[in-house]
């Protein structure tokens, strides 16, 4: 693949990421999943909360099918604030669990994608899909043994969202561990030495 086609996969599987943990961060406000609560199962232009295409799994039912197709699940194993795993999302395809994942922590018991504290999305990626466009917002860092990307100020469309934290801004990391990418969304609630603990903090799930 010559260099434009590069460059073009790492903007679409970006996009790719983007668009569940932070609704529409691409796509415009009226043309994204923020619609009428009487019809929003659909947007206009189609697009469909992921919620309603996956369902909530369990942990060990996901961890047991990665490892047996070589995908090492990492989680965090430090939260702050009490701070627990609420909900495991994922689309269950001829009874096989399917990327993306998407892991949420709550200290309120939120099992909601577009409100939890903490959403981490995880897919294979080949590496980190992401530039740094904006040097007073974005840049890439160490932490721990791997290499992340981090956005102070990453928008997020989703209207629920804003409501909750009264702020349409995340705090995003962006981690390639293994074959794996994760994609945190952090809400406002959190401090970013805390951020960069609970990201510090990863290990292998043991099966």
């Amino acid at each position: 693949m010559n260099r434009v086609g590069s460059m073009f996969l790492i903007v679409l599987l970006a996009v790719m990421a983007m668009s569940v943990i932070v609704g529409n961060y691409i796509i415009p406000k009226q043309s994204a999943n923020i619609v009428p609560d009487s019809t929003k199962d659909a947007s206009p232009r189609g697009i469909v909360p992921f919620s309603k295409l996956a369902e909530i799994v369990p942990l060990d039912t996901v961890v047991s099918q990665l490892a047996k197709k070589e995908f090492p699940l990492y989680l965090p194993t430090k939260t702050v604030n009490g701070m627990g795993l609420t909900a495991v999302w994922a689309k269950i395809l001829d009874g096989q669990v399917s990327f993306p994942v998407i892991v949420l922590y709550s200290n309120t018991g939120d099992k909601d994608i577009e409100t939890a504290e903490i959403v981490v999305e995880i897919a294979p990626m080949p590496e980190i899909p992401f530039q740094v466009t904006n040097s007073s917002t974005d840049r890439f860092t160490k932490i721990g043994e791997w290499t992340a990307f981090i956005s102070s100020t990453a928008p997020v469309g989703y209207e629920e969202y804003r409501l909750k934290y009264g702020i349409g801004y995340a705090y995003l990391v962006d981690m390639k561990i293994g074959p794996l990418n994760y994609l945190f969304r952090f809400a406002p609630v959190l401090k970013e030495e805390e951020v960069m603990e609970i990201c510090e903090s990863m290990r292998p799930v043991v099966p």
